[in-house]
């Protein structure tokens, strides 16, 4: 064998050498690596379950809400799947920039061994604007049918009835179940059904009457309340002859709560908002009180279909009905638009004139939450007011000021 074979040898042993220990330092590293990740994994999981258990406990007992006592979250480490967690629950870090509205953020802290994850929940309170339809246990014995179309989330408090081939764009939800049999078609779910969820609806006033009162307008008297929204500007009158008193709107209401209370009049609305109001008539004493009259089209001076960055935002809250006035003598045509989310506690939606009004459309723009469902229409549907009605998206994260709440929280985001 020559020195160069011996050398050649030689070297052919030292990198065999190198790469066996190469190799075994590989292996050791994957090895620490599975394990790492392992034990991330099983961080991260026991944090989600953390805040999962936070969340549901708020669900069932909202904080504040109902008699319930604040909840701190799970302060002191719970033991779980080999590791452990601790939840805290503040109502400062997160904020609703357009309400000023404090929001829950649930921090769900998990340790496995060397490892530690984070999970964080952002809830809200839940409010009826979340609904392109609401209908209380009243409007759960009404069918929807065939050319009936909601494009947004629907919840019926009571079993939802369908004929034929009613379209449901959004989620649907109610407290019972889906009644498709007893006529011919199926619904149509483009974006699925749950059954056995109960909302019930409520209406706890409190917040807007409060918040009408210091930094609103709150109106009293037996009078009716005519307003006319001009943009920046309100025109307020107690009579339909006047006198008018016109103020900026943000001088009026800064904070967008405009109310009539401890009153049997009646609260009239039109025009063009801009910005953000909610206006109720709350009055709860009778059933001729607290209630909207929609004297004419109320649409936002910056369409958020066109704009979305439109911060005009409306709420139309009545303890009673919300009637839509038959404006074809003052010239408002067959149509008539409503660009709001409308709340109707004890009642519905009422089309003045159905008989006999010349056939339209009540297109809205928002939502509607009402415990029953009026017709719009005569039955040969030759006159009155079709419903074309179009979901506000804004709402899913947002609502009008002070909007009635749900009396629960729902969550908003979740960061792991």
């Amino acid at each position: 064998m020559g020195k160069a074979s011996l050398i050649l040898v030689l070297g052919y042993s030292a990198l065999l050498l190198m790469s066996g220990l190469l190799m075994s330092d590989m292996s050791v590293q994957a090895y620490d690596n599975a394990m790492t990740y392992y034990d991330q994994e099983s961080a991260r999981n026991i944090a989600i379950s953390g805040a999962n258990m936070a969340a549901n406990y708020i669900f069932l007992y909202p904080p504040l809400i109902n008699g319930n006592a604040w909840f701190n979250g799970y302060t002191t480490p719970v033991q779980f799947n080999g590791g452990s967690f601790v939840v805290t629950v503040d109502s400062t870090t997160s904020i609703d920039p357009l309400t000023g509205d404090k929001r829950l953020t649930l921090r769900s802290v998990a340790t496995y061994r060397d490892s530690t994850a984070t999970v964080i929940a952002i809830l809200r309170p839940s409010n009826f604007a979340k609904f392109a339809m609401y209908a209380g246990s009243a409007g759960s014995s009404v069918y929807w049918a065939t050319y009936d179309s909601i494009f947004g989330p629907t919840h019926v408090e009571g079993t939802l009835r369908t004929t034929g081939y009613p379209y449901f764009g959004g989620k649907a939800t109610c407290k019972n179940n889906v009644d498709s049999t007893s006529w011919s078609g199926h619904p149509i779910f483009n974006a699925g059904v749950e059954t056995g969820v109960s909302i019930p609806l409520n209406r706890d006033y409190t917040k807007l009457r409060e918040k009408a009162s210091a930094g609103g307008k709150s109106f009293t008297g037996n009078d009716d309340l005519y307003l006319h929204f001009k943009g920046d500007s309100i025109t307020y009158k107690r009579a339909p002859a006047g006198p008018d008193t016109t103020v900026l709107a943000t001088a009026l209401a800064p904070n967008g709560a405009i109310v009539l209370n401890n009153s049997n009049g009646k609260l009239h609305v039109k025009g063009i908002v801009k910005g953000r109001f909610t206006i109720g008539a709350i009055d709860t004493q009778s059933t001729s009180r607290g209630q909207v009259v929609i004297d004419d089209h109320i649409r936002y001076n910056t369409d958020p279909r066109v704009n979305p960055a439109s911060t005009d935002m409306l709420g139309i809250v009545a303890n009673q009905k919300i009637t839509i006035a038959d404006n074809n003598a003052s010239g408002g045509g067959p149509n008539f638009t409503v660009m709001a989310a409308l709340f109707s506690y004890a009642a519905s939606i009422e089309v003045e004139n159905l008989a006999t009004r010349n056939l339209g459309t009540l297109y809205t723009y928002g939502g509607w939450t009402v415990n029953d469902i009026y017709a719009t229409t005569n039955s040969s549907i030759t006159k009155g007011l079709k419903v074309n009605l179009r979901f506000d998206e804004r709402f899913r994260t947002s609502a009008p000021p002070y909007f009635p709440t749900t009396k629960a929280y729902e969550i908003l985001a979740w960061y792991e």
